[in-house]
């Protein structure tokens, strides 16, 4: 796995943390999405989901829809909580212009489904999509 202009790394790694990310999966070649326990040497990140899955209430009535970032699609957010730190990171990896495995993105806490305004969910995934950010949110 190596790290590419397009790898999305805007979620407050610091670099120690995505170093080791880079190390912990440099025989990857191919595409992969894992979540691992951060060795306690490397602190903790933030993780800006809230919700069930967190082991929080539905975020149903907290929630609202923004953009986050440079996404040209909006999500749903909460502005009334911190970001909380985790030692859970979900890294997401694979193959882009030609190279085998590059990161795509890594951030705090457990995978999700995409969002539904995501462009590049699938039509097959938008009821799971929707009914998952239904109760729950991003840290705006």
């Amino acid at each position: 796995m190596q790290q590419h202009k397009e790898s999305h790394l805007d979620h407050g790694l610091s670099p120690a943390v995505v170093d080791y990310i880079f190390k912990r999966f440099a025989d990857r070649t191919a595409f992969f999405i894992e979540t691992f326990e951060l060795p306690e040497e490397y602190g903790t990140v933030p993780c800006g989901l809230y919700g069930p899955i967190m082991g929080d209430d539905s975020m149903h009535y907290w929630a609202y829809d923004a953009k986050r970032g440079n996404r040209e699609y909006t999500s749903r957010v909460i502005s009334n909580k911190p970001a909380r730190q985790v030692r859970m990171v979900t890294v997401i990896a694979g193959p882009h212009d030609g190279l085998s495995c590059i990161l795509y993105t890594a951030f705090g806490g457990p995978i999700t489904p995409k969002e539904p305004n995501d462009p590049t969910l699938a039509p097959d995934k938008r009821e799971e999509s929707e009914k998952f950010w239904r109760e729950h949110a991003l840290v705006l």
